[in-house]
C-alpha cells in the first residue's frame, strides 16, 4: 500500500516555478512575475516582474497601473502572501 502524502505549502510553491505569481509584501506592494526559483528562506527570485499600483479614479473605479521591474529577488521575511499560478489544469 503506497502511502500519498499530502501536498505542502512548500510543494504548490515548486509547483508554480516558471509559472506567473502575485505576491504582496510589506507596505502594501504588489509584485506580478514569473518566478524562477526560490531558497530555503523563501526569498523569491521574480522574472519579468512589475509592481502593481492600485488608485481610485475621479469616478470611484478601481484602476492599475504597472511599472516594469525586470528581474528581481524579493526577501522572504517581507513577503505577505503568495497567489501561485492556477494548477488546477496540469
Amino acid at each position: 500500500m503506497s502511502q500519498s502524502r499530502p501536498n505542502r505549502p512548500i510543494d504548490y510553491l515548486k509547483n508554480s516555478i516558471n509559472k506567473v505569481i502575485l505576491i504582496k509584501v510589506k507596505r502594501n506592494r504588489l509584485f506580478r512575475g514569473n518566478l524562477g526559483g526560490f531558497d530555503d528562506h523563501l526569498n523569491l527570485y521574480l522574472e519579468g516582474t512589475s509592481q502593481i499600483f492600485e488608485y481610485q479614479d475621479e469616478e470611484g473605479n478601481i484602476r492599475e497601473e504597472h511599472e516594469d521591474l525586470g528581474n528581481i529577488v524579493v526577501r522572504g521575511d517581507n513577503v505577505i502572501f503568495v497567489n501561485l499560478a492556477n494548477l488546477d489544469n496540469e
